[in-house]
């Protein structure tokens, strides 16, 4: 076993700046914009606020992007958030950071992602009762691909970052040309709006955003990580932000906003009410793909937590291994699918959103946290990327973390202290792997 001071650059650096775009891009960009903009439509006052909205969300993401990619561009390892908790706050709390990682957040969420495509699966083949096993299926497919090399997985990620940029913008487009308007109607939001619902937009809007952590997981397979990573997450968001408002003008255009707001299925009703009945199913089918590219995007990049915490002697090092033909961390990536099939078959779709979406935003904190202290220590200095604005985009993720930890523990206290309870049990891991585990923590 190779002991914590040692490299795990086993992994080639094979990937380039459009590889960590569409890796960025493609897992942000799942099943939330198909939903969310019902959430904007019920608070925006028209058309310009709702723009403005997005805009908003897009700069916190942008600001949360940009803390990770400096971090990465200091310390361009394998491994992402692990390796910056542990150089700025050491091995315990990256420890406990891995530790919920790898056996809560990733899997919970690519099974929660899973769970959605299944469902808009059905939508397109009828296959009653069979929800379960689509969702293993499209986590088997991602683990495939990614066992397979890290060539075959980014280019499966290239290609569905780019069917689904440009379907979902066509879609969009063709629905705001061919369609027609909907008549003016009173908006659903006036002065006096409930400040409970503008945070439950704010919200929505975010878990829209997210994934903006995971391309850094790579930093040790980008050729140019202190150049490509800054350049990745500048682009990624802006091109996110950019068509997430065509999405909402586009609802706004065709749908009454109180009809918008309450809809469930309110992107499919809108391109339904430009193109016609039918093109309902194109946006079912292109939920499917959104999904698998975002479960995609994560098996590549989560994989490689595990494997860069058995490198460094913090977990089993049976996941440390790299595939001597492939060069991938198969075992890791065999192990987070397993892991996340058994979060398919146990736990509901609220459950897991619920684990992953309160200690997610722990983590997004404790980055920001970890850049502060990075930048003071001068650790990776000179840097070959920092992040723009100086001190303000930790500042805009620590007070964005502290308020949406508070948002989520208010509004569902027993998961989100559940889903405590397990990022806690971290610690008392930590001490019974350091001393009955390598004995070298």
């Amino acid at each position: 076993m190779i002991g914590p001071e040692a490299p795990s650059e086993d992994l080639r650096r094979q990937l380039g700046l459009v590889d960590a775009a569409a890796i960025y891009v493609g897992i942000v960009l799942g099943s939330g914009i198909f939903v969310a903009p019902a959430a904007i439509a019920g608070i925006a006052p028209g058309a310009a606020a709702a723009a403005a909205f997005w805009l908003v969300g897009g700069g916190i993401a942008a600001c949360g992007a940009f803390c990770y990619a400096e971090c990465g561009a200091r310390l361009p390892r394998t491994g992402g958030f692990y390796v910056f908790y542990r150089e700025a706050f050491g091995a315990p709390l990256a420890f406990v950071g891995g530790w919920a990682a790898v056996l809560v957040t990733y899997p919970a969420s690519i099974a929660a992602i899973a769970l959605v495509l299944a469902r808009y699966f059905g939508e397109v083949i009828p296959l009653r009762g069979m929800e379960v096993p689509v969702a293993a299926s499209a986590l088997v497919a991602a683990g495939a691909l990614n066992a397979l090399g890290v060539r075959v997985g980014a280019g499966a990620q290239r290609a569905l970052t780019g069917v689904k940029l440009a379907a979902l913008a066509l879609l969009c487009a063709a629905a705001l040309l061919a369609g027609t308007p909907a008549p003016p109607s009173p908006s659903p939001i006036g002065l006096g709006v409930r400040p409970a619902a503008l945070l439950a937009a704010l919200v929505v809007m975010l878990w829209t955003y997210d994934g903006w952590s995971d391309v850094t997981l790579v930093s040790g397979e980008l050729k140019r990580p202190g150049r490509d990573l800054g350049r990745a997450v500048l682009l990624g968001t802006a091109v996110l932000a950019v068509l997430y408002v065509l999405v909402q003008l586009s609802v706004g255009a065709l749908l009454d906003p109180a009809h918008a707001s309450s809809s469930e299925r309110v992107v499919a009703e809108a391109v339904e009410a430009g193109i016609g009945a039918r093109a309902g199913r194109l946006v079912a089918v292109l939920v499917v793909v959104c999904t698998f590219g975002s479960i995609n995007g994560t098996v590549l990049t989560a994989s490689r937590l595990g494997f860069a915490m058995a490198r460094d002697g913090r977990f089993p090092s049976w996941f440390g291994r790299v595939h001597p033909r492939f060069n991938t961390p198969a075992r890791s990536v065999a192990g987070l699918v397993v892991a996340a099939l058994l979060y398919v078959v146990s736990a509901g779709f609220g459950n897991l959103l619920a684990f992953f979406s309160f200690s997610v935003w722990i983590f997004y904190g404790l980055t920001a946290a970890a850049l502060v202290v990075l930048r003071r220590r001068g650790v990776g200095e000179p840097v070959s990327w920092r992040a723009p604005l100086g001190p303000l985009p930790p500042a805009v993720v620590l007070v964005t973390s502290l308020g949406m930890t508070a948002s989520l523990m208010y509004d569902d206290p027993t998961r989100s202290l559940a889903g405590l309870g397990l990022l806690l049990l971290g610690f008392p891991a930590y001490a019974l792997w350091k001393r009955y585990g390598t004995g070298r923590l």
